[in-house]
């Protein structure tokens, strides 16, 4: 006689397999719960300047501020750009007294008697200094030619005096200071008129030419009394050392 234990049972180890088969589903889905998920793709980074792109802007800041403190009559004319380009620009250019192979110079007179002079740096040959020299016959001429360029460039941000020294006149500065570039004037009275040296370079440029001519502030007290030469020390319209 056959036993009838095994069908029986046959129904309680179907329901045994699938309760063993529910928990491990379940317990594999809480698995894949409890994992983080993966981390985002990086964002793609942008591309960093390289030196050439950074220094190009660079040097295209430093031309349009040099640019806007040029003087009228110099109009076109930038810090950077190639001496082919200065000379195209200032056909009237010839190569200045004192030029060197390591520091040329360039000069050019203008129709009021002014003179400019355009400092190129050898290598490569581009402009990086200007200054325009001139002579006011009157001392009180100065009230209107202040007037005039505070009308132009606006209020200046420095009052320098520097003082006598055994190879320097004693000399006003009135700066203009920019982001890159800066303007500055150099005047020094004697005999009843002054020479005017108008500058524009480098702001680093600007700040070594105030410190080697131990410059200082101007103060409210000190404002009004205009520094005088009693005897020159140098030639009456270079006031500032072109190098």
């Amino acid at each position: 006689m056959r036993s009838s234990r095994p069908a029986v049972l046959r129904p309680w180890t179907f329901l045994v397999t699938a309760l063993l088969a529910i928990a491990l589903l379940v317990g594999l889905i809480s698995w894949r719960a409890s994992v983080p998920p993966p981390p985002p793709p990086p964002r793609p980074r942008a591309a960093a300047p390289s030196p050439s792109a950074g220094a190009r802007a660079a040097l295209q800041g430093i031309a349009a501020e040099s640019a806007r403190w040029m003087p009228d009559e110099l109009r076109g004319v930038y810090l950077g750009m190639s001496l082919d380009a200065l000379r195209a620009a200032r056909p009237a250019m010839r190569e200045g007294r004192g030029s060197r192979a390591d520091a040329p110079l360039w000069e050019e007179v203008l129709d009021q008697g002014a003179r400019v002079v355009a400092q190129v740096a050898p290598r490569p040959q581009v402009l990086v200094k200007v200054q325009v020299l001139s002579r006011l016959d009157d001392v009180t001429a100065l009230r209107g030619h202040f007037e005039a360029m505070r009308a132009r460039y606006g209020d200046p941000t420095g009052f320098w005096d520097c003082p006598e020294r055994a190879d320097a006149s004693p000399v006003r500065r009135i700066t203009w200071r920019g982001e890159r570039v800066s303007l500055m004037e150099a005047i020094l009275v004697y005999g009843g008129g002054a020479s005017v040296t108008l500058v524009v370079s480098a702001n680093e440029d600007v700040a070594r030419a105030l410190g080697t001519s131990e410059c200082t502030p101007v103060t409210p007290e000190t404002l009004a009394r205009w520094p005088v030469a009693r005897v020159l020390r140098g030639e009456q319209v270079e006031v500032m050392d072109v190098r």
